[in-house]
Parts: C-alpha cells; sequence; structure tokens
C-alpha cells in the first residue's frame, strides 16, 4: 500500500506500441486523462529541473535525484548529493520518487533504488527508464528486461 504496483512492459503499455514523442500518446496502464511518460518527456522533467537552482545539489545541474526523491524509506548514505544523505531535505518539487526497484520474480533492495518506467523501447527489445539510487546524485537512465516490474509515473494529458 506505500510504493504501489510494479509493472512490467505489457501492462504498462497495455497493448501500445513504444513512443519517443512528447506526449508519448500512451495510455497504457494509466486511468483515462494521463499517458505514460515518453524519454522524451522524462527528458524534459530532466532539464527543467536541471535548471532550476534550488533543486540542486551543490550547485551541479546534474545532482537533482535528491530533489525528485521522497523523504523517507531511503537507505542512508555519506555522499552529500546522494538521496540517502539527510533525505529530509529531498522532495523539493514534490515527486515523492518512494525506493522500491524493481521486480523479477522477488524484489530488490527495497530502500536502495527507485525504478521508472517509460513508454519508450530500447535497442535489443529492452524496455528504457529513468532510477535514482540512494548513493548517486544523478537521475540516470536503465535498459532491462520487459518482464521486470517497475513504478509509472503516469502524466496528465
Amino acid at each position: 500500500s506505500t510504493y504501489g504496483y510494479l509493472y512490467n512492459w505489457a501492462a504498462t503499455m497495455h497493448g501500445a506500441t513504444s513512443s519517443e514523442s512528447n506526449p508519448s500518446g500512451v495510455q497504457g496502464v494509466c486511468p483515462t486523462g494521463w499517458h505514460v511518460p515518453s524519454l522524451n518527456e522524462w527528458g524534459q522533467l530532466i532539464v527543467y529541473v536541471s535548471s532550476q537552482s534550488q533543486y540542486l545539489c551543490d550547485n551541479n545541474n546534474a545532482y537533482i535525484a535528491k530533489a525528485l526523491a521522497s523523504n523517507t524509506g531511503w537507505h542512508s548514505n555519506s555522499n552529500i548529493c546522494g538521496v540517502g544523505n539527510n533525505p529530509s531535505t529531498n522532495n523539493a518539487p514534490g515527486f515523492s520518487a518512494l525506493p522500491i526497484e524493481f521486480y523479477d520474480g522477488f524484489y530488490y533492495n527495497l530502500g536502495y533504488s527507485a525504478f521508472f518506467g517509460s513508454a519508450s523501447e530500447g535497442i535489443n527489445g529492452l524496455a528504457y527508464g529513468h532510477y535514482l539510487n540512494f548513493d548517486n546524485a544523478e537521475v540516470r537512465l536503465f535498459r532491462h528486461n520487459k518482464s521486470y516490474g517497475n513504478s509509472v509515473r503516469c502524466l496528465k494529458d
């Protein structure tokens, strides 16, 4: 009940094809009036947050993971700009990424990472998305098997 569901590619897309568009045009698992973001939409979020000085750590426009991470649930870390360092300072814009990681037959390392799927398919038929990690300051791209379950952050149309 705290973390929500984790969706594999088939569930995320609900029969739609991969999209790089902005907006993606893929309703997928999202409710009516909402859609699954593409990698381009994720990129737009990252560019916006990176352009706002109040969301940066150590005045570095690549260090925005703390801004998107929730205030609770993260494994502790000593990296000053890592998500797990003083999490009470996380979540400036209210994105509230929870550290659920992903599912592949079992749940991986609760408290260490937050993985968010997208409507974009990568090379070799892999699913693309973005993730935050407890000991890192950056939001990073991932590519993994479509059978893995990830969080999905729906966007309003």
